[in-house]
């Protein structure tokens, strides 16, 4: 089996985080290596479907463009993990972590399961450009004022978790400019991961 690896998706609402985490998964894939992709929008979004004080006090602060809290997310991937992680997968991590404590967090658990070099691959994209592709995305929770919300709170927090990881020597990190087209980035990374 070739060595395990981790790549960990960062970036601001909008830079395409998920549509770059499929693509990697897919090429991960023609190549014969199962990968456990951690993915919690969907998770998020399916859980604030669901009634009961918790679920109901998530999707308020959804529906305020609020950071969710950091307990509700390592749950959710740490139970991913649980159930679905072995010695033979690769990890694909999409917005995850979001905030300083998280990142400390998951930094634990891969050293824990033995990763070597996780790959840090943050998507930078301006400001504007990211509240724009969010305005035109349309969904439900991407209201002005959320969008705002979520710049803020990318700004504030989830910064503070991009240097921790770049410092970090454990990490391999790669910046990578997400004001292009898909393909451009697609390409840039497949290139710089060596797959």
């Amino acid at each position: 089996m070739t060595q395990q690896r981790a790549f960990i998706f960062i970036g601001n609402s909008g830079c395409g985080k998920g549509t770059q985490a499929k693509l990697l998964r897919e090429k991960m894939e023609e190549q014969g290596m199962d990968v456990l992709r951690l993915e919690l929008g969907g998770e998020f979004r399916e859980f604030w479907q669901k009634s009961g004080y918790t679920p109901e006090k998530a999707a308020a602060l959804a529906e305020s463009g609020s950071l969710q809290p950091e307990f509700l997310a390592i749950n959710m991937w740490s139970q991913m993990l649980i159930n679905f992680f072995n010695e033979k997968k690769h990890l694909l991590a999409d917005g995850v972590p979001r905030t300083l404590r998280e990142a400390k967090v998951l930094d634990g658990t891969l050293r824990f399961y033995n990763i070597d070099r996780p790959t840090v691959i943050y998507l930078h994209l301006d400001r504007e450009v990211a509240r724009e592709r969010m305005m035109s995305r349309g969904r439900s929770d991407d209201d002005t004022a959320a969008i705002e919300n979520r710049l803020n709170w990318f700004e504030k927090d989830v910064t503070r978790t991009i240097d921790f990881l770049q410092d970090e020597n454990y990490y391999q990190f790669l910046r990578i400019d997400a004001n292009r087209s898909i393909e451009e980035i697609h390409a840039e990374i497949i290139e710089r991961v060596n797959l």
